[in-house]
């Protein structure tokens, strides 16, 4: 089973859904060169959850991400503190609203809505 995990009422997911709409690819832009090590995830989440707010969609999925290195030349040619950087793709989904419920039901107790 997938991965997921809910994000500014965004859920991700980290593998396929059957019943989504795919709407786009998405992917993170990194806007820091300095300092990446210190940001989290948080930074990736909040860039795919405005793409996918203006695709229409509810959901990330094939949500992936991580860091990886710049490479050491590039690090000491644009002088970067550190040489790591966040990566992360998706793509923006809507999920139907039952599918979406029984998501939701696992992390929230709907009963008290």
């Amino acid at each position: 089973m997938a991965h997921i995990s809910i994000y500014k009422n965004i859920i991700f997911i980290e593998g396929f859904e059957p019943l989504a709409k795919i709407l786009g690819k998405i992917k993170y832009k990194n806007l820091f060169a300095y300092n990446s090590q210190n940001q989290t995830i948080d930074y990736v989440k909040d860039q795919l959850v405005k793409k996918t707010i203006a695709l229409g969609g509810n959901a990330v999925i094939h949500f992936k991400y991580g860091q990886k290195s710049v490479g050491w030349f590039k690090s000491i040619l644009l002088g970067f503190d550190d040489d790591i950087q966040w990566y992360g793709s998706g793509l923006a989904a809507i999920l139907p609203e039952e599918k979406q419920k029984e998501i939701l039901s696992h992390f929230y107790d709907l009963t008290t809505c």
